[in-house]
């Protein structure tokens, strides 16, 4: 166990410092395919509430995802991490003024403002991560909030969003990790081999 935790330290820091430096111009221009793929996705249009996320610098920035969910009639949550460790909500959102500053500067929805969705009403969540397999299994920060998250929304369909480079052969896994079903980068938008259809 102490082992992969130590593994999984020292992969996280890799990629995250990797992704930490990449050009903001890259970034963006790739962040605008990522999300022209998301929008022609037929489970994405036809998903009526979706779980988007609010993304760190370097990842696939996808604020205009949702404005186009938003404008397209669809119920858009994001997530809050309440007070207890390891427990997130997710939370309704009518526009990004409905977002404020949280802790380390991180934008989170302003609980005076958003109302949380029942994790078994999500259509479709689009999970970010430091890194994910071609099974679907996803490294994260290693706190667990998705982990536990998806575990109460077994309905909704998941895809984990990265860069090309984020998708490594293999990962290691513990009893707790969920997989992904689809994986969604610049280049595409692929089926895993593990996620359940």
């Amino acid at each position: 166990m102490a082992t992969i935790n130590n593994c999984k330290k020292e992969l996280r820091r890799d990629i995250v410092s990797r992704r930490n430096k990449l050009p903001l111009d890259w970034v963006n221009s790739q962040s605008a395919v990522v999300v022209n793929l998301v929008s022609q996705w037929e489970l994405f249009q036809q998903a009526k509430s979706i779980m988007l996320y609010l993304a760190m610098p370097g990842e696939p920035q996808i604020d205009d995802l949702i404005l186009f969910s938003l404008q397209n009639g669809k119920i858009v949550s994001v997530p809050f991490l309440t007070d207890r460790y390891g427990h997130m909500e997710s939370r309704v959102i009518a526009g990004l003024q409905d977002l404020t500053t949280g802790k380390l500067n991180i934008r989170v929805p302003d609980p005076d403002k958003t109302t949380a969705v029942c994790p078994t009403a999500i259509d479709l969540i689009l999970v970010p991560g430091v890194a994910f397999d071609r099974t679907g299994n996803r490294l994260g920060m290693g706190a667990g909030y998705y982990d536990r998250f998806l575990a109460q929304a077994p309905q909704a369909c998941t895809a984990g969003i990265a860069w090309n480079f984020q998708i490594l052969p293999s990962l290691a896994v513990q009893e707790y990790d969920i997989p992904v079903q689809y994986l969604i980068t610049e280049e595409k938008i692929t089926i895993c081999r593990k996620g359940k259809m």
